[in-house]
């Protein structure tokens, strides 16, 4: 019996999508940690962290609409996502309060 290669594409969708969620994760904690350093480096992990949350949300949501395969990963990537949103809205919010997010340290 030959397998359709079309039946593959969506676990890699939701597996993909988890992916995309766990890198989200991983530079939102970069960018913590580099924030007050304002260099290349940290707007390249901003300019990073804001591609994989959005690239999480759309593989993740897309997967679960099309199919049912591999959901766990698609959920993974959603509820990654909405973590890296709830830490934009929560720093906006207190930095629009006046409070540095960024820390004392000056840059450098």
């Amino acid at each position: 019996m030959e397998l359709d290669p079309g039946s593959e594409q969506p676990i890699r969708r939701g597996r993909a999508g988890g992916i995309l969620g766990l890198s989200s994760a991983a530079l939102l904690f970069a960018s913590f940690r580099w924030v007050h350093h304002w260099s290349p480096l940290t707007g390249a992990i901003v300019a990073g962290w804001g591609l994989a949350t959005v690239g999480a949300l759309v593989v993740s949501v897309w997967s679960l609409r099309t199919s049912r395969a591999s959901r766990r990963f698609a959920k993974l990537g959603i509820a990654l996502t909405l973590v890296s949103l709830v830490a934009l809205t929560v720093s906006g919010a207190l930095y629009a309060a006046g409070i540095d997010t960024a820390g004392e340290c000056g840059g450098g």
